[in-house]
């Protein structure tokens, strides 16, 4: 089966701070792993599986509104958000022949560690805010999406986590 991404680069561009410039071919590696780490983990094997097939065979628009609105409203969010806090640590290095170069613009400095730090926190924050509300999503609809609480009962499979993984942090 091929590799289908459930958002693009400009879901990316158009829906958090990183800015049009970005090239794609820096960005949607990036966008694969947050699948891999986090998505396959809160939808489980067979759902993300399920949803794979439907991109690749271009059948979404023919789902039902629950898959419909998983993917769009819920789904492409916590993605979103899990691939800058996959991004954002490798934003300004480039790997060349050579090895790891920082870029530097004319323009701009590159950020201090603990400003990246800090983005990427305040990205991560974001992700799990919107994972949360996939999980409750997928929890509350689980009869209409009937892929999510399926098992193949093999060792290679993911289960969906339904951990509550959003803390926002103590307010003293």
């Amino acid at each position: 089966m091929a590799y289908a991404l459930f958002i693009t680069r400009n879901d990316i561009i158009k829906n958090t701070p990183l800015q049009g410039a970005i090239d794609a071919d820096a960005l949607l590696p990036f966008v694969r792993v947050a699948q891999d780490k986090y998505l396959k983990n809160l939808l489980g094997t067979i759902l993300f599986d399920y949803l794979q097939a439907q991109i690749t065979a271009g059948t979404v628009g023919s789902l039902s509104v629950f898959y419909q609105d998983l993917l769009d409203d819920y789904v492409k969010n916590t993605l979103i958000w899990y691939s800058c806090v996959e991004y954002i640590p490798f934003s300004s290095i480039q790997f060349k022949s050579n090895g790891a170069v920082k870029q530097q613009s004319e323009q701009g400095v590159a950020p201090f560690k603990n400003e990246v730090d800090y983005l990427r926190q305040n990205a991560q924050t974001n992700a799990d805010y919107y994972a949360l509300r996939l999980q409750n999503y997928l929890i509350a609809y689980s009869q209409n999406i009937p892929q999510y609480l399926q098992s193949i009962g093999n060792q290679t499979q993911i289960y969906p986590d339904q951990s509550n993984q959003y803390f926002g942090g103590l307010q003293l």
